[in-house]
């Protein structure tokens, strides 16, 4: 009988989407994950957690510096093989504890973007120490391992962060003819999604149809005429089978700002993902420009208009896109795949 690891994973939050990894690595090792309270984050927690040990530690904070109570006492009990901490500069509990306990050095993993929104060279000088002190590295995308090693001259792993499970991908609804376009977006309402894009783009465009699913979608402001129209909808929060519906209806999903996982979503449903090219993204996005998906500038309507024109025209093009997205997700970009890299890494260190 082969040997499961012993593993300290400390994440900022535990969500319902994470749980697919959760369970699929707690096959293969004894994990324990250390988390905040969802909530706090306006995330949903899974109804029932599975293959591993949670720990809830809510945080006390003072503006943008949190702290963890009891998080060193924990990473110090003797037993773990290896100790993967999301490397998130303002919670000092985990810098801390990494710093005055050097003797777990050589099981500790830096988990997660790496890189902050801001960038100042004492912040990064601080970040190179504490990343060539420790034993690995995991991050979200192959662009961050790549920038890790030209920084800091950190071998750094690329995990390609997912929510997809192989067996989730389904064959996508494609239709043969429209006289206009469906677009879809699904997830959290924010500000830096720049929803309201897509509202306005309905507004001027008659061919346009759109639907919003997600929590807080009713933040949304929609003149009247296009919600009696039923040429904008908005849904609340739906996952899983209760999702095929929006993505079958969809000719193409469309985020106008951040976007993050739905790249993910988009690709479980054979569908392709039209992207703000002006926008910060998360890691996610490399998925998108590997697999060859339009970015645009959604706050330019001439050129917006120019691409929904074009793909009004020869609506082929939309499978293409959908079907590239599909392929090379299933390649590297699922849970699976996600789970040997972290394994991999966990391996290496415990059995060296």
């Amino acid at each position: 009988m082969s040997y499961h690891p012993k593993i300290l994973m400390v994440l900022d939050y535990a969500p319902d989407y994470r749980e697919a990894f959760f369970r699929e690595l707690g096959l293969k090792a004894k994990l324990t994950v250390v988390a905040q309270p969802c909530e706090a984050e306006s995330l949903t927690a899974p109804r029932v957690r599975k293959n591993y040990e949670y720990i809830e530690i809510p945080s006390k904070h003072i503006g943008g510096i949190y702290w963890q109570p009891g998080l060193r006492a924990l990473a110090s009990k003797i037993g773990w093989d290896v100790i993967c901490m999301g490397i998130n500069l303002r919670h000092l509990a985990r810098v801390i504890t990494f710093l005055s306990i050097p003797s777990v050095w050589g099981k500790w993993v830096w988990r997660g973007h790496i890189f902050g929104k801001t960038e100042s060279q004492l912040v990064n000088y601080f970040r190179g120490i504490i990343l060539r002190r420790a034993a690995g590295c995991l991050t979200y995308s192959e662009v961050q391992a790549k920038e890790v090693l030209l920084r800091f001259g950190v071998n750094a792993v690329s995990f390609n962060n997912s929510e997809v499970i192989v067996s989730e991908f389904r064959q996508g609804v494609h239709a043969a003819k429209r006289d206009g376009l469906n677009l879809l977006f699904v997830g959290r309402y924010q500000t830096r999604k720049r929803l309201e894009r897509l509202v306005n783009l309905a507004s001027r465009r008659p061919d346009i149809s759109l639907r919003f699913v997600g929590p807080n979608m009713d933040r949304i402001e929609v003149p009247q005429a296009l919600e009696e129209s039923g040429r904008v909808k908005k849904f609340g929060k739906t996952s899983g089978e209760a999702l095929n519906k929006h993505f079958d209806w969809a000719d193409l999903v469309a985020n106008p700002g951040h976007v993050g996982l739905l790249v993910m979503n988009a690709a479980r449903h054979q569908k392709g993902i039209v992207i703000d090219s002006e926008s910060r993204h998360a890691p996610e996005y490399w998925l998108a420009k590997e697999a060859g998906q339009p970015f645009i500038d959604f706050s330019d309507c001439k050129s917006v208009d120019q691409f929904l024109n074009g793909v009004i025209a020869d609506l082929t093009i939309l499978k293409v896109w959908a079907v590239d997205l599909q392929n090379l997700a299933k390649s590297k970009y699922t849970i699976e795949y996600m789970v040997d890299t972290h394994l991999k890494v966990f391996n290496n260190i415990y059995e060296s």
